[in-house]
């Protein structure tokens, strides 16, 4: 007598719904940490990962302690001689540079030509990979025009340079793309391209994500953003990300692949 085939189905693939909304709670509670009372934590976090690792330019650790006048709402922490000088950037600024590149367009294009290659589906995989960026990048940009918060870094209405206030100019964007800061385009790209691979090779899903993770922080170490940018892009990059790769695998025949083994059913 044959048997019933035996559903193969994981428990934990059964309902993801409950697992992203704990994501999305997590990060909605981090960013609102983050960009409570003026984005004074936000601020805050910036500029300790600034004292401590340097910065692309001789960071002024040394004029804030000396002349307080001109830093009066720096922290005590500020006029402490930080650690490695601020010169840590410096001799490890070869890795930040590499990691920061994963998320530009000629890195992004040569990711893409590698899963043409290696992929079995071939030239689908690479169209999931580049729907995953180009979806999860438009959201992402149209989120930056609107915002239009200014970079940690850049250049304020008065032409002096911002050093990790937090300043919002509404719908700059649509004039310009100078110094825009939220949400971070690189964390964006990195973690859609994450999204992308995990959905056509999960098992390697762990160092997709360190690699994300990695490249956007990268974007603090190079004080090119604050921790809410990356938060909110890789975000976006994520989710939008994923459903685009569902959204174009479904179109090119080329579902999401399991780590759970097939089982053939036997009859019996």
């Amino acid at each position: 007598m044959k048997q019933p085939p035996v559903s193969t189905v994981h428990p934990r693939h059964k309902s993801p719904l409950k697992k992203n909304l704990i994501i999305l709670g997590i990060v909605a509670v981090a960013e609102i940490l983050l960009l409570s009372f003026n984005a004074r934590l936000d601020t805050m976090a910036w500029r300790a990962t600034r004292w401590f690792m340097g910065d692309q330019h001789p960071y002024s650790w040394q004029a804030v302690r000396l002349n307080p006048k001109t830093h009066p709402d720096a922290s005590w922490w500020r006029t402490v001689t930080p650690p490695f000088h601020s010169q840590l950037y410096h001799q490890t600024e070869g890795t930040w540079r590499a990691l920061r590149d994963v998320g530009v367009p000629a890195e992004v294009i040569f990711i893409c030509l590698l899963v043409w290659v290696y992929d079995p589906v071939r030239w689908k995989g690479a169209a999931i990979m580049l729907s995953s960026i180009l979806g999860a990048g438009a959201v992402s940009e149209a989120f930056k025009s609107v915002c239009g918060r200014v970079r940690p870094i850049g250049t304020l209405a008065n032409g002096h340079l911002n050093d990790g206030l937090n300043v919002w100019q509404w719908f700059r964007g649509l004039h310009t793309q100078v110094d825009l800061s939220f949400p971070s385009g690189h964390a964006c790209v990195a973690f859609a391209m994450a999204a992308a691979l995990t959905y056509l090779s999960p098992k390697g899903r762990r160092l997709w994500l360190l690699v994300a993770w990695l490249t956007s922080f990268s974007r603090i170490v190079m004080q090119a953003h604050f921790y809410s940018d990356i938060i909110a892009g890789g975000t976006i990059g994520w989710f939008c990300g994923f459903g685009c790769a569902i959204w174009m695998g479904e179109r090119l025949g080329v579902p999401q692949r399991s780590l759970e083994p097939e089982v053939q059913s036997s009859s019996g």
